[in-house]
């Protein structure tokens, strides 16, 4: 992937995310700077999305854990480095388990 691939899919994924923070009714603190997004839930869990140019990933921290992603055109997703998982789904499930938050991302 060029580098200007990497920042547009980046770039789009980011804001995609917000647009769907900014629907969920409980509004979570979302605060961006610099290629982060943090997102401070009503509970105080706080979920952490970095890009991060050099690897051409997506960067995920949960309480669950760390987790990285690279772009798969194939799956039109960002797929986890160790499990393939997709990131979308992911996120949705690690919001259901650690924020009690019911978050759609289709």
């Amino acid at each position: 992937m060029t580098a200007n691939m990497y920042y547009q899919r980046i770039d789009d994924t980011f804001e995609l995310l917000e647009d769907k923070l900014d629907e969920l009714a409980e509004d979570p603190d979302v605060t961006t700077a610099a290629g982060v997004i943090n997102v401070t839930f009503a509970n105080g869990v706080v979920f952490v999305f970095s890009r991060q140019p050099p690897t051409e990933q997506l960067w995920l921290a949960t309480p669950g854990g760390g987790f990285h992603y690279e772009w798969s055109e194939e799956k039109g997703d960002w797929l986890d480095t160790k499990t393939g998982a997709a990131f979308r789904p992911f996120v949705v499930t690690q919001m259901r388990e650690h924020a009690a938050i019911e978050f759609s991302w289709d």
